[in-house]
């Protein structure tokens, strides 16, 4: 390539691209601090060369996971932190510095980015805001940057926000997907009635016992060298103290997810939608595969879940949506939900009933398992190459950069260069493993016609559509809400069983 002789060359697409080696240590995110459970990770940017920086922070709190009333606390306490840093924030901004506070399932988390001239100076101001409220037990009074007025204008919006949730029918299936397979998950629901009769007095006593210990993981990456690195962790240790307590790493929430049992039918969650006119339908299609704990066999299942997501796509798409019309929304996804593989088939439809839908996925995996066995051995390496070129990709962007590394390090997995290990095992995947995974993993039938036992979950989210596409919705009181909660506790209460604590192997140099 690059001459006038060679203008018309195209790459066959099965050439496999080469797999460049591990970058040095020096390019990869450090450990530079780690005392008292404060962790700071740093990168210096040397791919960009902009003058920007990107610090993110992670605080786990004690006691929020499965609380609805602690997270909907922890959600209002992040939007009063916002409101209170309006001002702050606009100044900021226009000297092109962002900033932002949300909460998370196990505490919140604190992002401030853009030029790094300033940017340890606003991340004072926003760290100081937060953890104004520690070290105030007894009192039932807001902290002197906050005010009574703004807690009644967050809490009403917050309130409007919480009653919205899942007003469509596609994002509500997803939503119920993670509230089956996390117990410590809490729905909007259930955060909406643990506002009822809040008050300020006992919004301060939840925030204070939420603060009392925390866990911090940081991220610091950008223009910014070792000794910037040094005084962002001086900033957020200056914060925390004198009232910090941190979390010993055992006693850090453990995020476990539901194993789906393994039989022939599969788990049938059907709740209606929560806007009695919504006459559209979802489905979502759940196979949980196996745990992924970074190991080599891990990686193998995970590379192999990604392969069967390319094949398997198109295709899909192709038949159920383009040809047959059957829905408006048809998708196959590879789903990684907190350490375990799985892949999803979803159809949102206005015309076909929910159970339709539902037999329509496994006709197809039954059906396509013909195509897999006869695909010819150049088309499955496009596969493959497609796959490859898509993992070897460099980063537009250095927040693109920030994010990837970032994930990494608050799932404390670490491996910062796993596509490359994934590139490695897709040179080795053969059609016949592909094929073997099929079977054991997504094959309704064995061979001989028999049922096959999957872990299979079939979400439906059923809405008021004419003929078929309301058929099956469930008949509910005044409150949907009432009906999940008692839909989920029934689901929770009948699994027990979770794919238990995901260790994973650690990668870090």
């Amino acid at each position: 390539y690059g001459d006038s002789g060679h203008d018309n060359d195209v790459e066959d697409g099965i050439a496999f691209p080469p797999v460049p080696p591990p970058s040095p240590a020096s390019r990869l995110p450090l450990l530079v601090y780690d005392k008292q459970s404060v962790k700071l990770w740093h990168l210096q940017d040397r791919k960009f060369k902009r003058p920007m920086a990107d610090l993110r922070i992670k605080f786990e709190c004690e006691g929020m996971a499965g609380s609805a009333l602690h997270q909907v606390c922890m959600s209002l306490f992040c939007r009063l932190c916002r409101d209170s840093l309006t001002e702050t924030c606009y100044l900021a901004s226009t000297c092109d510095l962002e900033s932002s506070v949300y909460w998370t399932e196990t505490g919140f988390t604190v992002r401030v980015h853009g030029f790094d001239h300033n940017l340890l100076a606003l991340a004072k101001v926003v760290l100081d805001t937060v953890m104004s409220f520690r070290g105030r037990e007894g009192e039932c009074d807001l902290p002197t940057p906050f005010s009574a007025a703004r807690f009644d204008a967050c809490l009403e919006v917050l309130r409007r926000k919480l009653s919205n949730s899942g007003m469509e029918a596609d994002s509500f299936v997803t939503s119920l997907r993670l509230l089956c397979l996390r117990r410590t998950l809490t729905s909007s629901f259930s955060q909406l009635e643990a506002l009822e009769g809040i008050s300020i007095s006992r919004f301060v006593q939840v925030m204070n016992e939420l603060l009392k210990r925390i866990s911090v993981t940081a991220f610091y990456h950008g223009n910014v060298d070792r000794k910037d690195a040094d005084k962002a962790a001086e900033t957020i240790v200056t914060a925390l103290t004198p009232h910090h307590i941190g979390i010993p790493k055992k006693k850090l929430c453990t995020k476990f997810v539901l194993k789906a049992r393994q039989s022939i039918d599969g788990h049938k969650i059907i709740a209606p939608t929560i806007d009695q006119k919504d006459p559209n339908t979802a489905v979502e299609v759940y196979f949980q595969f196996d745990k992924d704990d970074n190991s080599p066999g891990s990686i193998h299942k995970r590379v192999l879940t990604d392969v069967l997501e390319q094949i398997i796509d198109e295709p899909f798409y192709n038949q159920v949506r383009t040809k047959e019309q059957f829905g408006y929304s048809v998708s196959v996804g590879a789903r990684w939900t907190y350490g375990v593989l799985g892949l999803s088939f979803s159809i949102t439809t206005a015309c076909k009933s929910a159970d339709e839908a539902s037999s329509r996925v496994d006709r197809f995996l039954k059906d396509f398992r013909s195509e897999l066995e006869s695909m010819d051995e150049k088309s499955f390496t496009e596969h493959l190459v497609a796959i490859a070129k898509n993992k070897l990709e460099s980063f537009d962007c250095m927040e693109d950069e920030t994010g990837s590394h970032w994930s990494e390090i608050k799932e404390a997995r670490h491996d910062f260069e796993a596509y490359l290990a994934e590139v490695r095992c897709l040179k080795n995947i053969t059609k016949e493993q592909v094929a073997d995974a099929y079977d054991k993993w997504l094959l309704p039938e064995c061979d001989a016609g028999k049922p096959n036992k999957r872990r299979k979950m079939v979400f439906q989210v059923i809405g008021t559509g004419e003929k078929d596409a309301s058929l099956g919705r469930p008949q509910v009181g005044d409150k949907v809400g009432d009906d999940v909660e008692r839909l989920l506790c029934n689901f929770h209460s009948s699994t027990k069983d979770s794919w238990g604590r995901i260790s994973f192997v650690d990668r870090a140099v």
